[in-house]
């Protein structure tokens, strides 16, 4: 042992610095010669010692562990820790666990230790102090723990985790069973896949499941199946439908093919909210808040009571009116007469269309445009 003191200060730095290239574990007996090399090569304090001993070593880096402001952990007997997280040793992590998850989608704790070569004592220690920061999620199966990326992480990585990963793998938002093992592909399957469904991953279809990260597909899906009908039921109804029924029909629609909206009930609203959704671009739909029209159809539509209408009035006059009040007076008879729906609030929108389409039609051909 030498007589001057060893310089904490410049062993605390060298320590960290050694720390952050091992994910903030320093282990004494294989990095000992790292660590005596470092240290006699910096600019150690005139009273301290410039060499350094094994017994130098041992006894200042328990000093430095029973430091209140150092920072640094002894975790057992030759084995010491310096939080990583916030410096290069975040990155370090972020980078390793970003590659392992974009490969995985749940790993072993066997597989995690061998990632970040730690001792086999240091697993349960490392791993609680990446599920603290949410940089992993801890999947219980038995006697034994799985692993799966955390919130934390997906923030710093781009298509990884469980909820992309699954999304990839689904077909029309939905992924079979036996592919969903393949992909958890480790052997508490059956554990894994209770927790995604607890975690609101997936939802069980009793033999396949909805990826959640992929109901917009899945509701895309939905609507191209009753596309055909949806439109059927606008054409029986001169095109326009009140909002409610609407939402009725795409609801009754899905019901009477699938199954999904009874066994699905967590995610019950999202999923008509997408196929509606999806209904209203492919079928060129228009929503408002009490009705919903087919657009250029029943435009068609208006446009044609409109122009009966007004050839009806022209073969009933013997003197055509002279101003457009006046036709539009005569027309109104016949527009109230307009029966498309059982529903008077239908009634009341196609009447209220046909009588601006054909105010404006008369103003057209009658007046030039130029009526008041």
């Amino acid at each position: 042992m030498t007589l001057l003191p060893v310089d904490t200060d410049v062993l605390e730095d060298v320590c960290r610095d050694i720390a952050q290239d091992n994910y903030g574990f320093i282990y004494v007996s294989d990095q000992k010669g790292e660590i005596k090399a470092a240290y006699e090569s910096a600019d150690v304090g005139l009273v301290n010692a410039r060499s350094l001993s094994s017994s130098d070593l041992h006894e200042a880096l328990t000093e430095l562990a029973a430091a209140e402001f150092v920072g640094l952990e002894q975790l057992r007997d030759g084995v010491f820790y310096v939080d990583p997280f916030g410096v290069k040793g975040n990155m370090n992590i972020t980078r390793e666990l970003t590659n392992l998850f974009g490969q995985r989608l749940v790993v072993t704790g066997e597989t995690l230790r061998s990632r970040f070569s730690l001792a086999i004592d240091d697993l349960d220690f490392f791993a609680d102090e990446l599920a603290d920061r949410n940089y992993l999620r801890r999947i219980t199966a038995g006697k034994r723990d799985y692993y799966t990326i955390g919130p934390q992480l997906k923030e710093h990585a781009d298509d990884v985790g469980l909820d992309a990963r699954l999304e990839r793998e689904a077909a029309n938002g939905k992924i079979a069973h036996s592919d969903l093992e393949s992909v958890i592909d480790v052997d508490a399957t059956a554990d894994v896949i209770r927790y995604l469904d607890r975690e609101g991953y997936i939802v069980d279809l009793d033999g396949e499941y909805l990826v959640e990260e992929a109901i917009d597909e899945y509701a895309q899906y939905l609507a191209a199946q009753i596309e055909d009908a949806i439109e059927a039921e606008f054409e029986d109804s001169s095109y326009v439908l009140r909002t409610g029924e609407f939402e009725q029909v795409v609801q009754n629609e899905i019901d009477s093919r699938f199954d999904v909206l009874s066994t699905a009930r967590s995610v019950r609203g999202e999923i008509l909210e997408g196929a509606r959704e999806t209904l209203v671009d492919r079928l060129g739909l228009e929503e408002g808040r009490e009705m919903v029209e087919a657009v250029d159809p029943f435009e068609d539509v208006v446009a044609d009571h409109a122009r009966r209408i007004l050839a009806d009035v022209k073969a009933e006059q013997d003197q055509l009116p002279g101003t457009l009040p006046e036709w539009v007076e005569l027309a109104e008879d016949h527009v109230a007469e307009l029966q498309v729906s059982n529903a008077t609030a239908v009634n009341e929108y196609v009447r209220d269309a046909v009588r601006e389409r054909y105010r404006g039609l008369v103003n057209e051909e009658e007046f030039g445009g130029m009526a008041a």
